[in-house]
């Protein structure tokens, strides 16, 4: 996992958001001609973002829950219980990693505020602190989007893989045909995988308020 430093992250954007509240020089600055345009790129951005992570914490929802139920599934006995879990896993793990890469796409593809950069020092400040905003969301996602790369079942050594284990027709009880290092190991890298997520949603949801909190600050100031 990629590490970021949101306690720092979110010190700069609580000083972004205290000076377009409370700096009347950068107000006033928004408000001049030739700014609100920008202004408003800025405003539509930070609901572009908004929305990003809206999806983005859908997702990591999924994968939580995801991660969970195949936990659930290792703990289990039944051989077969298991092998239809852990196809059902597979496909579903494939079409999350889709969902997050159009995530990582649409961020990716977001150039900031667009068009001409303000001459103010607190706007240029606000600016470079939506784009290090918006480059710590696309961390997020690429970090959850490698999680869902993991290969969580790791293959033996000396009886074949897992999956292939699991595409037999077997009617033995998990423990007879599974090596239980092997379940020990995909189980503890699960449970550290879901507390890792739990951790990344704290953080998006502590974004979103913030971002919630610019928008509202850059339309009150374009309303004006």
């Amino acid at each position: 996992m990629a590490q970021i430093n949101f306690e720092g992250l979110r010190e700069l954007h609580d000083c972004a958001n205290y000076l377009l509240d409370h700096c009347p020089k950068t107000r006033e600055s928004l408000s001049e001609q030739g700014q609100e345009k920008w202004t408003e790129q800025v405003s539509e951005a930070s609901l572009r973002m908004l929305d990003i992570c809206s999806v983005s914490k859908d997702v990591m929802t999924l994968v939580k829950h995801s991660l969970h139920d195949l936990q659930l599934t290792l703990r289990g006995n039944e051989s077969s219980d298991v092998n239809e879990k852990i196809a059902a896993y597979n496909q579903y793990k494939n079409r999350l990693k889709k969902e997050i890469l159009k995530c990582l796409n649409c961020l990716k593809s977001m150039k900031g505020s667009g068009g001409a950069m303000p001459i103010e020092l607190n706007l240029l400040f606000v600016a470079e602190v939506l784009n290090e905003v918006r480059g710590a969301v696309v961390t997020m996602v690429e970090s959850l989007f490698s999680l869902g790369c993991i290969p969580w079942l790791e293959k033996r050594s000396s009886k074949g893989s897992l999956s292939s284990i699991f595409t037999t027709r077997s009617s033995y009880w998990l423990d007879d045909i599974w090596d239980e290092t092997a379940v020990q190991s995909a189980t503890t890298r699960l449970e550290a995988a879901e507390i890792a997520v739990e951790e990344l949603e704290v953080e998006l949801e502590s974004i979103s308020r913030r971002l919630i909190h610019t928008r509202v600050s850059l339309l009150n100031i374009l309303t004006s």
